[in-house]
């Protein structure tokens, strides 16, 4: 199966080895990650032969995107969650202190007025 020229942006190497994806590719070399400009997947990450158009390339290339989900995405997303959360708790505190410290500054000014007349 022949890749049409256009079918690959530029990659490059890279030393980290996903789970699950061969470590070297039917050349004997190591993948590079490259971006698909196909109509049909645009955008998507791919990993391919390392002599991918400038020689006889063994046609390798596996999906780069992740099957299941990972774990180091769902820790950081729950932690996003509590930081949001913790944001939102402290907005509330910060406008309730507002609103009292404007409450107080009303009624010291309706004091002194009261005082004063």
């Amino acid at each position: 199966m022949r890749m049409p020229p256009q079918a690959f942006s530029q990659g490059s190497r890279s030393s980290s080895m996903s789970r699950g994806r061969r470590r070297t590719c039917f050349c004997g070399e190591g993948p590079v990650l490259r971006t698909s400009c196909l109509e049909e997947n645009p955008g998507r990450r791919l990993w391919g032969c390392v002599n991918y158009q400038i020689g006889e390339e063994c046609h390798y290339f596996a999906s780069a995107e992740l099957k299941g989900k990972d774990p180091q995405i769902q820790r950081l997303k729950n932690k996003a969650s509590v930081l949001k959360e913790n944001l939102q708790k402290a907005e509330r505190k910060f406008a309730l202190a507002l609103a009292v410290r404007i409450l107080g500054w009303i009624t010291a000014g309706l004091l002194l007025y009261d005082r004063f007349n």
